[in-house]
């Protein structure tokens, strides 16, 4: 700075060195004031001068420091002797110039060092925050197996000690997991199965008859070769596996031996059946002689005489009734159950359904009506049996329904014509809905069948059933206390022998 002052006080001097004479040349035509006013218009002009001078030497001190910076940028680090080449051309002493030099490089290692500092603090923490992270996610999850693990083994166990057969298979049909019980059901070995198809290398096709014949909604029975030319009776229910999203991922199967308990069923079904049908004869016989002395024939009765007779005769056709329905529902579960097929009126069914439960209707002072399609095409069915279930049905209807009170017979064709509908709706005391599902069971009836005049055998619903599936339909009921009753049930348009036998 001072040596580009110095600079601009010499260039002033000049200045006034060239303009002396001149002024002395003149100095008799020029007054006193003209001098003063040239010679400070001289002094201005030098000083102005001198600060661009000034100016333009910082200016070139500034573009060499910024050079230099540029270069300590790039490499991160300074040279002093970098640093004093760029400093020679500054104003200065040499060593003013290298101390500068020095202080400068010194002062940018220690901003490195400071930004490298902060950087790796920054790495540290940012990376130790996410190690720390995916060490406790590790710990989780390992946390996590563990328990799994446990509880595989529980559940392991648990199928282990169970009594019945289980068999868990994917949905590729191949076997995750045989407990000991179905090994020895099925006479096969679980190393032999587990991570294989089910139906491969199957023993008589036992294990495909499983899977092909198990109902997924209950139980079926199968039978499969046991030992010394024996067969084995298996009941199999099966359950599908599910994930969160519904989706079939496979199939647990549960296994019983029930060979025993089928024995013992068929040997109950036949002796009923011998029994019933061995007490068919007297009964007939009896009944035959109580209505002779009813008509007098063997004389005349008194009054006593008479009403003792009467409650005999009302209870043997009681008794005969249970016979015939024992008979009738062994010959059913027996499948030696014969229809004698043959075109029939559905109107011509209905209205001798009416005439035979006539008396019984007036007498309790309930309306029978009819509510049938028009030109209702004939079907093939077996009249009598189908006279069989409405009675079953229609005397329910009339012990649980009041006085005054109302039966409804509806018949009509499905929407797709291959079935005929059927239905007896009552304005009865209904049936109460703990008892809906189990209605149609053996010797069953509603808790509220004391409303009822008249006790029941408890088959009749059974054997409707039964001789429904015969003639290839379904049968269901809807009811609500204190609002009545409706019993539905479907006839196929195209029932054939080969058909209903199966």
């Amino acid at each position: 700075m001072r040596k580009t002052i110095k600079i601009s006080l010499s260039v002033a001097s000049l200045l006034l060195l060239s303009v002396h004479p001149v002024l002395a040349a003149n100095a008799d035509n020029i007054t006193g004031l003209s001098t003063q006013v040239v010679f400070i218009i001289t002094i201005i002009v030098s000083i102005i001068f001198g600060l661009i001078l000034t100016r333009v030497a910082a200016e070139n001190r500034q573009a060499k420091g910024r050079m230099f910076a540029t270069k300590a940028k790039g490499r991160g680090e300074l040279d002093p002797n970098e640093v004093l080449q760029e400093l020679k051309g500054l104003s200065g002493s040499a060593k003013n110039q290298k101390k500068a030099a020095m202080a400068i490089s010194s002062l940018l290692e220690e901003k490195v060092d400071e930004k490298m500092t902060i950087v790796k603090q920054e790495l540290t923490d940012k990376y130790g925050k996410l190690v720390e992270e995916k060490s406790k996610a590790a710990a989780d999850a390992q946390k996590k197996f563990k328990k799994t693990l446990n509880e595989k083994k529980q559940t392991e166990a648990i199928v282990r000690s169970v009594a019945a057969g289980v068999v868990v298979v994917n949905n590729k049909g191949e076997v995750l997991l045989m407990n000991p019980a179905a090994e020895k059901l099925l006479d096969t070995k679980k190393e032999d199965k587990v991570g294989r198809q089910l139906t491969e290398d199957a023993k008589e096709e036992q294990l495909f008859s499983i899977a092909k014949a198990t109902s997924l909604d209950g139980a079926t029975d199968i039978e499969i070769d046991g030992d010394e030319n024996t067969k084995k009776t298996l009941r199999s229910s099966s359950a599908v596996i599910e994930d969160e999203n519904g989706q079939t991922v496979g199939m647990v199967t549960v296994l019983n031996d029930v060979t025993k308990q089928k024995e013992l069923d068929e040997m109950k079904s036949q002796f009923l059946s011998n029994v019933t049908h061995e007490l068919r004869n007297p009964i007939g016989a009896i009944k035959q002689s109580i209505a002779v002395i009813l008509e007098g024939t063997a004389g005349e009765l008194s009054e006593p005489q008479e009403k003792f007779l009467s409650n005999a005769k009302r209870n043997l056709d009681r008794l005969s009734s249970l016979v015939d329905d024992i008979l009738d529902l062994s010959k059913l579960e027996a499948k030696k159950m014969e229809l004698t097929l043959k075109p029939s009126s559905i109107a011509t069914v209905i209205n001798e359904v009416r005439v035979t439960l006539d008396t019984w209707t007036k007498n309790k002072g309930i309306h029978l009506v009819k509510n049938i399609q028009e030109d209702l095409p004939e079907i093939n069915i077996d009249p009598n049996r189908i006279i069989q279930v409405l009675i079953n049905i229609i005397s329910n209807a009339i012990k649980f329904t009041p006085i005054d009170g109302t039966i409804t017979l509806g018949a009509e064709l499905s929407d797709k014509k291959n079935e005929l509908i059927m239905t007896v709706s009552d304005t009865g005391v209904g049936i109460p809905k703990e008892d809906l599902p189990k209605i149609f069971g053996k010797f069953q009836q509603a808790k509220n069948r004391a409303a009822g005049d008249k006790s029941g055998t408890g088959l009749g619903l059974t054997i409707a059933q039964e001789l429904v599936g015969l003639h290839g339909g379904e049968i269901s009921v809807e009811s609500k206390e204190g609002q009545g009753t409706t019993f539905t049930f479907t006839l196929s348009m195209n029932l054939t022998e080969e058909s209903s036998s199966k």
